[in-house]
């Protein structure tokens, strides 16, 4: 009876041992999947306050410490196009690269973008 039990339970450790060693391929193989779900492309961008200009502005500014010591308004007539920072892919020019694989032990990420599906990384 005990010869049973050890060989049951010789086999529950090798099957448990056979499927952590199955996960630590596939993470070594594949990388962590990241999945994001309904997030779509452009991102809304909301402004409290109404913004209005006469004339068409462009602004970009690397880095600038600024104070303003009184309020002040800005209105914009007409539709803005923001740009929220993001990755924006190279292919399509439309959509955002967004994380879709992480491998934890070689750190290379893998990229997909939101509009036209193309994925980049290594």
């Amino acid at each position: 009876m005990h010869r049973w039990l050890l060989i049951l339970g010789l086999w529950a450790l090798v099957g448990v041992l056979a499927a952590f060693f199955w996960l630590g391929w596939q993470v070594v193989r594949e990388g962590v999947p990241v999945r994001v779900a309904e997030l779509r492309a452009p991102l809304p961008v909301e402004v409290e306050n109404p913004v209005v200009l006469s004339s068409p502005l462009e602004v970009r500014v690397a880095s600038l410490p600024w104070a303003v010591p009184e309020k002040f308004s800005v209105t914009v007539e007409g539709p803005v196009r923001a740009e929220t920072g993001l990755l924006r892919c190279p292919r399509c020019g439309e959509g955002i690269l967004l994380p879709v694989r992480v491998n934890l032990f070689s750190g290379a990420i893998t990229w997909q973008c939101t509009a036209c599906g193309a994925e980049f990384g290594p």
